[in-house]
Order: structure tokens, then C-alpha cells, then sequence
């Protein structure tokens, strides 16, 4: 990293800018072609590190590629603030973001599929919810392990 001085290593760091965010843009390549989808996601810590899950349509674009190029990028930030200045080169922008690499799998296990989607669905809205097997019905849901990741933030003090 570059700006070492706007790098965040603390992992309660990281899980806070997590939690304030609730779209993950996840870049996959097939082909040496790029392709990065937004999509909502939920976390988890383990022992083996960050997981983040999303869920889709059981087809489409995003799991052909992840079929056959599993390794992806997940780019997360808190939308940042734009700051003012007298002149134009001072502007910039406040701003917090996480960013991972890892590899994605489709979870198969109805078991796995609902601890995933419980995840999901209480980061994106604080609550929590139980599934039965026939809701798993026509959803995809992909587990990303992280292998490196990292965050970074700019904040100026007001």
C-alpha cells in the first residue's frame, strides 16, 4: 500500500467499515476479460479468516465465470464524502474501503445455504431470520474465502 498512513491493519477496524457498508462490488475475469457486479453481502470471521457471501439466480453470467475463474476481488467502501477547497487540486474525497482477494464457491448444502443467507440478511438489516429448505428454492448462494485483505481510509478532522 502506498499511503501507509491511511492503511487500517486493526481486524475491529476492518469488521466496523464492514458493517457501515452494504454493497461489495466483486470483480471476476474470464477470458482476460474484467466483468464487477454489485452485489449486497454478509460476513463472517473464522478461524481461516474473513468469508463474505452473496446471493443470485441459480444462472447467469456472474457464476459462468465464477465456474470456470474462481478467484475474485471484492472492492467495499462507505460511499465517501466529498471535501471542498479553494482551489481544485485540494478537493478530494473522506472516505473508508476494504479490499479482498479470494476464491468463490457455490455453497451446496442446504445447511451451509441458510447459516450464509442468516449472515446476509442480518448485515444488510440488523435482524435476524431462520430459512426452511423449499426458500433455498431458484437462490444461488457463493462463499468468497478471503486470502488477503486490506483497508484503507481518509478522514479529515472538521
Amino acid at each position: 500500500m502506498r499511503r501507509k498512513d491511511r492503511e487500517i491493519t486493526d481486524i475491529n477496524s476492518i469488521k466496523e467499515i464492514l458493517g457501515e457498508c452494504k454493497v461489495m462490488r466483486l470483480g471476476m475475469c474470464l477470458d482476460n476479460i474484467p466483468y464487477v457486479t454489485p452485489v449486497n453481502f454478509g460476513y463472517e470471521l473464522t478461524e481461516k479468516g474473513f468469508v463474505f457471501y452473496f446471493h443470485c439466480a441459480p444462472e447467469g453470467k456472474r457464476l459462468d465465470i465464477i465456474r470456470q475463474n474462481p478467484n475474485v476481488f471484492a472492492e467495499i467502501d462507505n460511499g465517501g464524502m466529498l471535501t471542498s477547497a479553494e482551489k481544485a487540486c485540494g478537493w478530494s474525497c473522506d472516505y473508508k474501503s476494504v479490499m479482498a482477494m479470494g476464491t468463490a464457491r457455490v455453497i451446496t448444502e442446504n445447511a451451509e445455504k441458510k447459516h450464509a443467507l442468516s449472515l446476509l440478511m442480518n448485515h444488510q438489516t440488523g435482524k435476524d431470520f431462520t430459512f426452511e429448505d423449499n426458500d433455498l428454492e431458484g437462490v444461488c448462494v457463493v462463499a468468497v474465502q478471503i486470502s488477503e485483505i486490506s483497508a484503507k481510509a481518509r478522514i479529515t478532522k472538521k
